[in-house]
């Protein structure tokens, strides 16, 4: 269904702006109010894992044409499962100290906007 491959979308690449904060929130300031709101209520934390976790289900169940039923978009199912992960393992830490060369987030950052970007572009491409 089209409305989950553009939930998709708009889901990684949040992410990925959650991702990259420390690295260029001086230069793109609305990663800064993003990450203001996603560290300042629990609410919204759990919410953003339950919507990434839904969303994961639903493109990998109801994949875009012509994709497969079942496997339909892994790779960027799989991507959202690997951020999730990621803010799972991190929820309880203090984010109050700015990491800028934190290579494994940085890295699993520029991953998830390039899955989003190749999701966008190509969204009809089937990767088994």
């Amino acid at each position: 269904m089209v409305q989950f491959y553009l939930l998709s979308v708009l889901f990684l690449i949040l992410s990925a702006g959650l991702l990259l904060v420390d690295k260029y929130g001086t230069t793109f300031l609305f990663l800064i109010n993003l990450k203001t709101l996603y560290t300042s209520h629990k609410v919204v934390r759990f919410a953003f894992l339950i919507i990434g976790l839904l969303i994961a289900a639903a493109i990998t169940i109801f994949p875009i044409s012509p994709g497969p039923v079942i496997l339909g978009d892994v790779l960027p199912a799989s991507n959202i499962i690997l951020v999730i992960l990621y803010f799972l393992k991190n929820l309880g830490k203090n984010e109050t100290v700015v990491e800028y060369n934190n290579g494994k987030r940085n890295a699993l950052g520029f991953v998830t906007l390039g899955v989003a970007l190749i999701h966008f572009l190509f969204p009809s491409i089937v990767i088994i």
